[in-house]
């Protein structure tokens, strides 16, 4: 062992942190006015032992103890502070996880409240700017799956763009915002890569694509827009590559295949599909193998296998299957294990067979608000949004991610911004993006 250890090791390390100090110079002058302190077998109080030479212990040990003094003092004090002594830094607050955003447009205000949500407890809470203007007649919403840009479309035939401030949340119209639809559109869908925007373009029974620039501004694609069937209420992409619209009046779905790099769209072989109700509302499961179908008229279910290959549409054993209210606005939970709508007043939830996709209605789950009139979901964070456009609020549910199960969280219903419930707001259209 290095009999010089404790100056190489210590002493520098010492003076690399503090300098030259008194304490250190001292301590120095000492170890080399001392001949080379050896252990011997037993442990003083610092642990070091003196084995080479005994007839010096005695004389070092005072020498010894200043050291172990010095050098506790200075190891302590590292951290600053008067007097050498200790500092404890303040343990930090936790802060929320805060890996989603929620937006809500409002109809009657012809505004947008964006909230944050903490995905550890699924509360949300509104960004310091809400609610942010909009425009007219906002229909639907949707947002990138980046998080850049914010999409509304319009029954007044406008898609209007919004850049999200990342460091405020605010939102900022797109250059060249609003862009024309030509039509009321009513429906809007982002596909997973987030190059396009499509709309569903009720009474001109038409969808139309658009190309996301780098800011956020829409470029319509050749070709568009694309005929569909009869009012077409409700567009989905499936596995990035599959489109489909739901026409309410057409008692169908209209299908496409989805060209990824000019965004064209090219109708499925034999579509449309049809339905036996009058469809308002699609929903693809997590694995992008099924198409469900939310209809009134009569108030069903209707489940459609998705071939993989063509992206042909066929009735799943058993569709439609009945429904006891007024349905709308289907979302599946991220395991695809319950199927859930809004039926205006609760959520209606319906069971997914693992093995054929057959639905079964397994009943209601109650909110804690006044009304259901749109369903959003986190699926990553396994929560579900009710927005509820009578008391201007949110529910909020937490699913069971073995069962699919509903449960109300703590603090639910959540206002949309303080004193939103004595507004006319007329919240209408609601997305999350995780």
């Amino acid at each position: 062992m290095d009999p010089w250890l404790p100056r190489t090791m210590f002493g520098d390390w010492l003076q690399s942190i503090h300098g030259e100090s008194d304490h250190l110079i001292a301590w120095k002058d000492a170890m080399y006015r001392t001949k080379p302190m050896s252990l011997d077998d037993s442990p003083d109080a610092c642990g070091v032992h003196d084995w080479r030479n005994p007839d010096i212990h005695s004389t070092q040990s005072s020498l010894r103890g200043l050291m172990c003094a010095l050098l506790c003092s200075l190891i302590c004090g590292c951290g600053g502070g008067s007097g050498g002594s200790a500092t404890t830094p303040p343990t930090p607050t936790p802060t929320p996880t805060i890996d989603s955003l929620l937006a809500v447009t409002n109809a009657t205000a012809g505004s947008i409240d964006l909230l944050t949500i903490d995905t550890t407890t699924g509360v949300p809470a509104p960004v310091a700017s809400s609610p942010m203007p909009d425009g007219p007649t906002p229909a639907a919403v949707a947002i990138d799956p980046l998080r850049r840009f914010l999409y509304v479309v319009s029954t007044s035939g406008e898609l209007r763009g919004y850049v999200i401030v990342p460091s405020t949340l605010n939102l900022t119209a797109v250059a060249g915002s609003p862009f024309s639809t030509g039509a009321q559109s009513v429906g809007i869908a982002m596909d997973p890569s987030g190059q396009f925007v499509l709309t569903a373009n009720g009474s001109a029974n038409t969808v139309s694509v658009f190309k996301i620039g780098s800011t956020g501004a829409l470029t319509e694609v050749a070709g568009s827009p694309y005929a569909a069937g009869l009012n077409p209420s409700a567009i989905v992409v499936a596995g990035g590559q599959y489109v489909y619209a739901a026409n309410t009046a057409g008692s169908s779905v209209s299908g496409y295949s989805l060209n990824t790099t000019s965004g064209a769209l090219t109708p499925v072989a034999g579509s449309p599909f049809a339905t036996p109700g009058m469809p308002n509302g699609l929903v693809v499961d997590p694995a992008g193998t099924h198409l469900y179908a939310s209809e009134s008229q009569p108030n069903e279910m209707s489940g459609f296998s998705i071939d993989a290959t063509t992206g042909a549409l066929s009735t799943i054993s058993g569709s439609p299957f009945g429904a006891s209210f007024v349905i709308r606005s289907p979302v599946m939970d991220a395991a695809g294990k319950r199927l859930h709508v809004a039926n205006g007043t609760n959520v209606d939830c319906f069971e997914v067979d693992a093995n054929t996709a057959a639905l079964s209605e397994i009943g209601t789950s109650a909110t804690n608000g006044q009304s259901s009139i749109a369903l959003a979901l986190d699926a990553p964070d396994n929560f579900l949004y009710v927005l509820d456009n009578l008391a201007n609020q949110i529910e909020v549910f937490s699913i069971d991610a073995s069962g699919g199960a509903l449960t109300l969280i703590n603090g639910s219903p959540f206002a949309l911004f303080a004193g939103a419930s004595k507004q006319s707001l007329g919240p209408n259209a609601m997305a999350v993006q995780h």
